[in-house]
């Protein structure tokens, strides 16, 4: 079967699109091999078989034209009817034969692209970086830029990279789904200088310094209310120093007081030394003339030494604190109810009861002596009291007059 009756049949579909993909990628293979190498050997086959398959190519199409239109005229007669006549098989091994010299060709193409440093190398190396990189001459205008250059150039300005205008003007640009840091560098290549641009992905740090932020702002908050509350602190600081005080002197005042009267009404109970050295101490205390020592002093053991020196015995018994608050309140509390069941009801004992209530402290002292003949006030010392009782977050009542009986009520917080 020759060439021109193989074109009267189904194979003639098969012979034309073979030889049209061959051309098509014998045309491809040969420009890739001249981008490597323009002097290589290879090249000049390259050329010469893509010439034959586009004269075969030209002389199949001649065929078809011919058996469909006989009648015009044929460009190179004889030419085109002695390509007629040859046999069919011809074409088909001919066609085999491209075929396997083109997959040598592609495959020695993937060799050398691997073994040799070419440009489309360099570009699809560029390409897979995750940074964006581009190249451009001094005027702006780029010569060489990645994927991801692009990428961004087209979502600044929607198009392709052409020239450095089109990227942003930013040091730092975000693009919606990633932050890009923007620097420019000059570089010389060839005696000719470039400038080289580079885009790196910052959206971690991004996010790191963002959060930064938010912290900064909640600790200049957090600062802010320090500040208020280291105020308030020292106000309160302020305050209890001037209760101490005004304690102090009201307790100090009182016992000389009471000691001193009790030794003009009966001096032969009263030790005078001991008097003596405590009217010196308190006045020492009051005028400020002595210096302090550190030693650590227990405010329960020095109230029951002077309620013992105006002439008061505390019955004390219970759960007594080791320390804390709860210790200091219950020396105070001594302190006021002797005082004022010597002062007002001549009395000369004093009853006092602790023990645990719903995991706190209570507190009851109870005073012999005259029955008030009027409702107790409280003011002076049982005022400073209740405000040490209540800064404690405990409570503080009178429950009776006769006799009279204070109770105080400390929390489990407020006992350390």
């Amino acid at each position: 079967m020759t060439i021109l009756e193989a074109m009267q049949t189904p194979l003639r579909e098969i012979l034309i699109t073979g030889l049209m993909i061959l051309l098509l990628l014998q045309g491809y293979l040969m420009l890739a091999f001249i981008g490597l190498d323009r002097k290589n050997r290879l090249n000049i086959a390259g050329v010469i078989l893509f010439a034959v398959e586009f004269l075969i190519f030209f002389l199949a199409l001649d065929t078809v034209f011919h058996y469909a239109e006989p009648e015009k005229p044929r460009t190179w007669p004889g030419y085109v009817m002695a390509f007629h006549a040859l046999p069919a098989v011809l074409l088909i091994v001919f066609e085999l034969i491209c075929a396997a010299a083109m997959v040598a060709g592609f495959l020695r193409l993937g060799r050398s692209r691997r073994e040799k440093l070419t440009y489309w190398a360099v570009k699809e190396t560029i390409d897979l970086l995750p940074a964006g990189v581009a190249f451009a001459e001094e005027d702006g205008s780029v010569v060489l830029a990645n994927l991801t250059m692009n990428r961004i150039a087209g979502q600044k300005s929607g198009r392709t990279i052409r020239n450095t205008e089109l990227l942003p003007k930013e040091t730092v640009y975000d693009d919606g789904e990633k932050t890009w840091q923007f620097t420019r560098e000059k570089i010389s290549e060839g005696g000719k200088d470039y400038l080289q641009l580079t885009a790196t992905d910052i959206t971690t740090q991004a996010k790191i310094n963002e959060e930064l932020k938010g912290k900064n702002t909640k600790l200049k908050e957090i600062k802010k209310r320090l500040e208020i509350y280291n105020r308030t602190a020292e106000q309160l600081i302020i305050s209890q120093e001037l209760l101490n005080a005004r304690m102090q002197v009201h307790n100090e005042t009182g016992h000389v007081l009471l000691a001193s009267r009790r030794y003009m009404d009966h001096p032969e109970v009263v030790d005078e030394a001991a008097l003596l050295n405590i009217l010196q101490i308190t006045n020492a205390s009051l005028l400020r003339e002595y210096e302090e020592d550190d030693t650590t002093r227990d405010p329960l053991t020095e109230a029951m030494e002077m309620a013992r020196t105006i002439g008061v015995k505390v019955a004390l018994g219970g759960v007594i604190p080791a320390d804390g608050a709860a210790r200091n309140i219950l020396a105070v509390a001594i302190n006021e109810c002797a005082t004022n069941a010597r002062k007002h009801a001549d009395g000369d004992l004093l009853k006092v009861s602790t023990g645990e209530q719903d995991g706190g402290l209570c507190i009851t002292v109870v005073s012999n002596g005259e029955p008030a003949d009027k409702k107790v006030s409280e003011g002076g010392g049982l005022s400073s009291l209740r405000t040490l009782v209540e800064n404690a977050g405990g409570m503080m009542e009178i429950c009776s007059t006769d006799p009279f009986t204070l109770r105080i009520v400390l929390k489990n917080g407020s006992r350390e």
